[in-house]
């Protein structure tokens, strides 16, 4: 629910990227890491969801809940590890960018302030609210950086 997009989403990634990750997860030890959460814990928390499908055809899955007190923070510096090497982030929390949009006709009927990831995604939503039937000609601005934490593309003034 608090992520950019929600849903399932597929990308691929390099043999080279492949191959980063199957040595982490050698160097990690995944396959035998016993991961022992401690009784306290702090409650409203994400998880983290490793699963590892082995060759040989066995798989290993480790739900990590970040609510739980660690004393070995070996698995969370894991985590990130596979985060950074995959680009998680981009897909989850892109960096978000202020955009004006307007028609681009002399007298702009319609302009609004958008927050999206990409130029395309602005346009994309800015038409999807104007619902009209004709094809619409647009100039688009980046006016700024979104500092604050969106979890979805998101118009914020309208003129239509």
């Amino acid at each position: 629910m608090f992520v950019y997009k929600s849903g399932e989403h597929h990308w691929k990634i390099s043999k080279k990227k492949v191959e980063q990750l199957n040595d982490l997860i050698e160097d990690f030890g995944f396959k035998s890491f016993i991961y022992e959460p401690g009784n306290e814990f702090i409650t409203d928390q994400s998880s983290c969801i490793t699963t590892i499908k082995y060759l040989d055809g066995e798989s290993k899955e480790i739900n990590h809940y970040y609510g739980h007190v660690l004393i070995d923070d070996s698995l969370t510096a894991f985590e990130k590890k596979i985060d950074r090497i995959i680009g998680t982030k981009k897909h989850v929390n892109p960096r978000l960018y202020i955009y004006q949009v307007e028609e681009k006709n002399s007298e702009s009927l319609i302009r609004c302030i958008v927050i999206s990831a990409s130029e395309k995604e602005a346009i994309d939503l800015v038409e999807k609210e104007c619902n009209r039937q004709e094809v619409l000609e647009w100039q688009v601005q980046k006016i700024g950086i979104a500092t604050d934490d969106y979890y979805g593309p998101a118009i914020l003034m309208k003129n239509i």
